[in-house]
């Protein structure tokens, strides 16, 4: 039996899988072979030194970790402080179900615009029946309508996912920047988006538009890519070129994205242009990259576990209300339980995605106090005040 001195000491519990491999590898009869004993030990040094490494990396940003922290905190207080801004994902699903409604009836009208083909293959198997199929073909004028129309697509998708994070980060900033927090509530919601419809909206279309055009030239590589292999018969560098295009526009994707997010940020702070916010952005990222790192894995944490919670714990009430009033009437409730969990897990991630944005505001909120600020003239409170205080 394993003492608790043993389990809480790292230097007893190596002693003791040392005496484990011993024991395993003196068993009559030996019941793992010889290659596995050794694989598994030196998987055990491999996990030391990487328990090691997480160590040091711990200690080395004990402060940024302990910032991080408190930014998640004071965020948890923000959303709490306006609850109103948990139903602004609801507001963008509204909108973009509606632009969808408008966006289908556009391609349906689209697609129609072909010309009827009927081709002939000998492929029935049967000698001298030939079998006929019909295919839409489309002029070069119907495609680039078509692929117009997804861009259209691309660029209104991001322009309403860029307002709502520009009203979050507006009312975060409003948040943060007020002495009285009383004064904060269902109101300081409605003015943000006020003020985002009435003086951002450009900052907005004009994020959203590069972005919209990256996603648009990955699509139009990827049928690019799909009409050339199938012209190249399953050319293995053609599929190899194509990847790589694709892995590079996606990177450039993603890099453009994270520059807009703080761009937004930085316009609802200091309602400065897109151009300018980006640059301070970038700017301020590269000034505390490890406070940043810090915080967006301390707050990945946090969102990872909200979901599971709301996850699992929609998933075990959905079971067992399904159990008691329709078990007798269903096979199997597993079915809809899955369902419901997916639908749960889905809803969870869109509203934690204002709790993600919440965390970066306050972040870029509390740097911006940091410097522009001093002693109590800040506007830091709890942690961060405490922060502030001990590490000057």
């Amino acid at each position: 039996m394993i003492s608790k001195t043993m389990v809480s000491s790292p230097w007893r519990t190596y002693v003791y899988s040392i005496c484990l491999h011993i024991l395993f590898k003196c068993e009559d009869p030996q019941v793992y072979s010889d290659d596995q004993i050794t694989g598994m030990r030196y998987f055990g040094y491999a996990m030391y030194v990487v328990a090691g490494l997480i160590a040091l990396v711990v200690i080395c940003l004990r402060k940024s970790i302990m910032l991080s922290i408190g930014i998640v905190k004071e965020s948890a207080r923000c959303v709490h402080a306006m609850p109103t801004i948990l139903m602004f994902p609801v507001v963008q699903s509204v909108a973009l179900i509606v632009f969808l409604v408008v966006w289908l009836i556009y391609a349906v009208y689209l697609a129609s615009l072909g010309d009827i083909m009927v081709k002939t293959v000998d492929d029935s198997g049967v000698e001298g029946v030939d079998v006929q199929y019909r295919t839409f073909e489309y002029d070069e004028a119907t495609q680039q309508y078509a692929w117009f129309l997804l861009f259209c697509l691309y660029w209104t998708f991001y322009f309403i996912e860029a307002v709502g994070s520009m009203v979050v980060a507006r009312a975060v900033a409003s948040w943060y920047f007020v002495r009285d927090k009383s004064t904060i509530g269902t109101t300081t919601v409605l003015h943000s988006m006020r003020q985002v419809i009435t003086y951002h909206l450009g900052t907005c279309a004009f994020g959203s538009l590069i972005i919209a055009i990256v996603s648009l030239i990955r699509a139009i590589l990827a049928y690019i890519q799909k009409q050339v292999e199938e012209k190249s018969d399953d050319n293995k560098f053609v599929k190899a070129v194509g990847c790589m295009l694709q892995c590079c526009f996606w990177c450039l994707e993603q890099c453009i994205r994270f520059i807009n997010k703080h761009a937004y940020i930085q316009t609802a702070i200091f309602s400065t242009s897109f151009c300018v916010s980006a640059r301070n952005g970038f700017f301020l990222v590269a000034r505390n990259a490890g406070r940043i790192g810090a915080v967006s894995a301390v707050s990945e944490v946090v969102i990872i576990f909200g979901k599971i919670f709301i996850t699992a714990t929609t998933g075990l009430i959905s079971y067992y209300l399904i159990e008691a009033n329709l078990g007798d009437d269903l096979d199997s409730v597993l079915v809809p339980v899955v369902f419901i969990m997916i639908m749960a897990y889905f809803v969870a991630s869109l509203f934690f995605s204002i709790f993600s944005m919440a965390v970066d505001t306050i972040l870029e909120c509390f740097v911006a106090d940091e410097e522009m600020f001093d002693g109590d003239d800040c506007y830091a409170e709890n942690d961060l005040k405490e922060w502030i205080d001990n590490n000057g």
